[in-house]
């Protein structure tokens, strides 16, 4: 089943609507400027979400993790086997 697709009316400044013409070409610009859209909705989204679960880590909850050391240790333990590529998700530059 296809997707349903909205038009949207979008404003953008002059110097913005020029370097998108010289750089996408006229039959991939929606797509391009979705993906980008869609990127940073998904950006948006997690900041809201870490802004929303600010305070739900408390230090004393979590002995184990006092040092940098301690840190280090589970983030490498945590890695083991980890293989997972967020670059899509997340963005290639970010």
């Amino acid at each position: 089943m296809p997707e349903i697709r909205e038009r949207l009316n979008l404003y953008l400044t002059k110097p913005v609507a020029d370097e998108l013409r010289r750089l996408i070409p006229p039959r991939e610009r929606t797509r391009f400027v979705e993906e980008v859209l869609a990127r940073e909705l998904r950006r948006k989204k997690l900041l809201e979400a870490l802004d929303k679960s600010y305070g739900a880590w408390k230090d004393e909850d979590h002995p184990e993790l006092a040092t940098f050391d301690d840190v280090n240790r589970w983030i490498e333990e945590g890695r083991k086997g980890f293989t997972r590529d967020f670059s899509e998700e997340w963005g290639k530059d970010g």
